[in-house]
């Protein structure tokens, strides 16, 4: 029987032993009935009440939590996170958790260890089907105390970036518009293919977030991205030609600027975050409005789908009866090392990523014209740098 499904009260908490068990969460059977109360970092359950679930799925997230130093010291002064949201079950999830403990340390010691500020990027706007506005103010309602901010993909441009420019300028491609939203479908119908208009999208997002963080102050970017996304992403990124980057795409840690990076959910399938979110009282799943993240409103339906949908679709299914193989990709590409680069390497001038020095081969059976983009000497004919899953991105089909 797959984890997180209710189903007839005949075993006992594998973990309280006192209450029936509601839901298996992957090898175990567990209860999730009746309310918990959530104490700083640590859960306390009323005396006569467990609710190992709900303590299951909020202890993996506080540890990750705590291993990242949200916290700040007594003596000083809150520290400043963001949490990019998608309106999914994952990123709400965490918002409802971190939520918990902010309310909880307020009111045991009257001061705050970190403030939280909500982010959400619109990079549908295409879309009318999800009110995105209605959406948030739901948010707002239900967890008052934090800042938000939404903004839509073309923001990007506000911050004067040469993503535009390098992806365009590659292809002789020029668009003299003040009009943010026609530049930004310019640049993503002038790519290639499906997967690469789905992998700029998310360059850009990405690149929007951190620039966003670097002027508000930030000092730690929160992901709620689940085991189950991790493991998504740790192949489709090798299927596009980040392999050897995997550590700085999957991995807490610092990005160059100084911006610390976590995934709080990482332990977590969505499968366990989608039950969780049922469970509590009350619910989240009426703050959910995700419609899918992976940039397909700029795809016309002749398009193949995307390595992202493809990876999407395999671990949900995996994920259903095989939680453990989802769990092994991503802690196998947790072990691996990011390629060691001195203080002179090259980023890549796309998605910032370092450049990492390559063989003639490595292209594989690329357009000779791509040759000088991946070549040893990691710069393009212009004299930007660029690695080789952004040149594979943004290669013409000619």
């Amino acid at each position: 029987m797959a984890e997180g499904v209710s189903y007839p009260h005949t075993v006992p908490c594998a973990r309280c032993q006192d209450l029936k068990a509601t839901l298996i969460v992957r090898t175990e059977h567990l209860c999730e009935s009746v309310r918990l109360l959530f104490f700083y970092f640590q859960l306390v359950a009323e005396p006569e009440y467990r609710r190992c679930f709900m303590k299951y799925v909020t202890t993996k997230a506080f540890k990750r939590l705590e291993g990242n130093s949200v916290r700040s010291a007594f003596n000083e002064p809150p520290k400043k996170l963001l949490l990019p949201i998608s309106l999914g079950v994952t990123s709400i999830s965490l918002l409802h958790i971190l939520d918990e403990q902010f309310l909880a340390h307020l009111k045991r010691s009257g001061r705050t260890s970190y403030i939280l500020h909500i982010l959400y990027i619109n990079h549908s706007p295409l879309n009318e089907k999800i009110d995105h506005r209605r959406c948030i103010d739901l948010l707002k309602e239900r967890f008052p105390l934090h800042t938000y901010t939404m903004l839509s993909l073309e923001d990007v441009f506000d911050y004067e970036l040469d993503i535009e420019k390098e992806i365009l300028g590659l292809q002789s491609v020029t668009l003299l518009t003040d009009d943010k939203l026609a530049r930004l479908h310019h640049l993503i119908s002038n790519l290639p293919s499906a997967t690469s208009k789905a992998d700029i999208t998310t360059i850009l997002r990405q690149t929007l977030t951190v620039e966003f963080a670097k002027q508000h102050g930030c000092q730690i970017i929160l992901y709620g991205d689940s085991t189950t996304r991790l493991a998504e992403r740790t192949l489709s990124e090798t299927a596009k030609g980040r392999g050897g980057l995997l550590p700085l795409l999957t991995a807490d840690g610092f990005l160059s600027s100084g911006l610390r990076i976590a995934y709080p959910m990482r332990d977590l399938l969505k499968k366990e975050i989608s039950t969780f979110a049922a469970v509590i009282s009350p619910p989240l799943t009426t703050l959910i409005c995700d419609h899918g993240s992976t940039g397909q409103e700029y795809i016309s339906s002749r398009s193949t789908t995307t390595i992202d949908e493809l990876m999407s679709q395999y671990f949900e299914s995996v994920e259903q009866n095989f939680p453990s193989i989802v769990a092994n990709v991503v802690r196998t590409s947790s072990k691996l090392k990011a390629p060691a680069t001195n203080s002179n390497a090259p980023s890549c001038n796309i998605c910032k990523l370092p450049v990492v020095k390559q063989s003639h081969h490595w292209g594989g059976d690329q357009n000779s014209s791509l040759t000088p983009s991946i070549d040893v000497d990691t710069t393009l004919k212009h004299g930007k740098a660029i690695c080789y899953g952004c040149a594979r991105s943004i290669k013409t089909t000619g």
